[in-house]
């Protein structure tokens, strides 16, 4: 059953906007002790004023956010398409597009009844924080229907001097990512407790059976990441692969960029 709650509805967003008033004036706890740049972790919150009936429980459709506000304006406008991840420029336009989806659903003349809620949960957070790199890390948790939801994450990295996103290739000299690609081969095998001949053809999702590397990765702490989300290289019930490849291994490879923030990392971090 479609409920419109108004008063309810009120209470909600009331709680929500006092909820996201807290969390603006809080500095983030986990931030590394060398922060290069200030940053605090903001809450958006937003619902649906159709609210779901099922059995003794009422639900409503929400979009929520959680992502880190840097005091430096430029930063905050690069690492924006990172954390908006559908291209909004704004968070009140994404929460916006999203419950508008779910309110036109609920009042199409086919629409009959509803059973399930919609929610969008996008967590953004910074996994390293040093004079030379910030790596950003966005989750979303998604559920329009179905028989699941969806659920990936993105890792991006960026350079703290020139505001600017870190590819692979810049870390990394052309000619040597083959051999990175054993590397993380070698590790990947170790992980999943695969012989040195076993075949990715039959549990893996690989192009022709072939291992790779993908261009979602993280500096780590301690090594360089590669995120494999659901589907991209097992089923969905196997849920997502995170590869740690551990800086050690793959020093010698690195390009000066590279080391250098591997060293940073290493210089505020350990």
């Amino acid at each position: 059953m479609i409920q419109t709650l108004a008063l309810f509805l009120v209470i909600l967003c009331n709680s929500c906007t006092q909820g996201k008033d807290k969390s603006a004036r809080s500095t983030a706890q986990d931030s590394a002790q060398m922060d290069s740049v200030a940053y605090s972790y903001q809450v958006y919150k937003d619902f649906s004023p159709y609210f779901i009936e099922n059995g003794d429980r009422i639900d409503t459709t929400y979009f929520q956010i959680s992502y880190p506000l840097f005091e430096d304006k430029t930063l905050n406008d690069t690492i924006r398409s990172y954390i908006l991840l559908d291209g909004e420029e704004k968070i009140e336009e994404a929460a916006e597009t999203f419950i508008l989806g779910f309110n036109e659903f609920v009042e199409e003349s086919s629409t009959t009844s509803v059973s399930f809620a919609w929610y969008k949960n996008i967590s953004s957070k910074v996994w390293i924080n040093t004079p030379d790199i910030m790596t950003l890390s966005t989750a979303v948790d998604e559920y329009t229907g179905g028989a699941h939801g969806i659920h990936y994450t993105v890792l991006s990295n960026f350079d703290i001097a020139t505001r600017e996103k870190i590819e692979l290739e810049d870390i990394i000299h052309k000619e040597n990512v083959s051999a990175l690609t054993k590397i993380a081969e070698r590790q990947f095998r170790k992980n999943e407790k695969l012989s040195d001949t076993a075949s990715f053809s039959k549990k893996y999702f690989f192009e022709n059976g072939i291992f790779a590397i993908n261009y979602n990765f993280g500096l780590g702490k301690n090594g360089l990441i590669f995120y494999y989300n659901e589907y991209e290289i097992k089923p969905y019930v196997e849920g997502p692969t995170e590869l740690e490849i551990p800086y050690q291994d793959i020093l010698s490879i690195l390009n000066p960029q590279g080391q250098k923030y591997v060293k940073s990392i290493r210089q505020s971090l350990n």
